[in-house]
């Protein structure tokens, strides 16, 4: 199986940053062929995440194919496809992952998109905390080619 991939299209930090302490809301987010699911919810739903609050989002790759996802908002479309956003979701936010045996701790510092790669039957865990302004409307997608313009996008509202 191919490793879990991080890709950070600038500057990023590493170090040994940690997430506060605490009791934080779980949610697991499953992908498939053209979906993102939020436990208990409607394919492409939805999900709410509410700022200053710890989360633990796990993301399944319960497909058979490659998905990737990125959190943001302003679709970029170049000749007709589009590949990414305009804002990073988690831009000067602590953000930990865990998946495939390897951990890493990092803190955006540019804008830019954060990108997550997961194999069919992968599992990757994304800790964070919001800050409240993060508020308003952002989504999820996939930009693997044809993923996102087969319907693989979701709204995710942080309110």
């Amino acid at each position: 199986m191919k490793f879990l991939r991080l890709a950070l299209l600038l500057t990023f930090l590493v170090g040994g940053l940690s997430l506060s302490q605490g009791f934080e809301r779980k949610l697991t987010i499953n992908m498939g062929e053209m979906f993102f699911q939020a436990a208990g919810q409607a394919k492409n739903a939805p999900i709410n995440i509410e700022p200053g609050v710890p989360y633990r989002l796990t993301f399944k790759n319960v497909g058979t194919v490659v998905h990737r996802v990125k959190f943001g908002r302003g679709l970029i479309v170049e000749e007709g496809v589009p590949f990414a956003y305009t804002e990073n979701l988690f831009k000067d936010v602590l953000v930990k992952v865990r998946g495939a045996g390897e951990e890493t701790t990092f803190r955006v510092v540019a804008d830019q998109l954060i990108e997550l790669d997961l194999d069919a039957g992968q599992e990757i865990e994304v800790l964070f905390t919001l800050p409240a302004d993060k508020s308003g409307e952002w989504e999820l997608g996939c930009f693997v080619v044809g993923h996102y313009e087969a319907g693989m996008h979701a709204p995710l509202v942080i309110q």
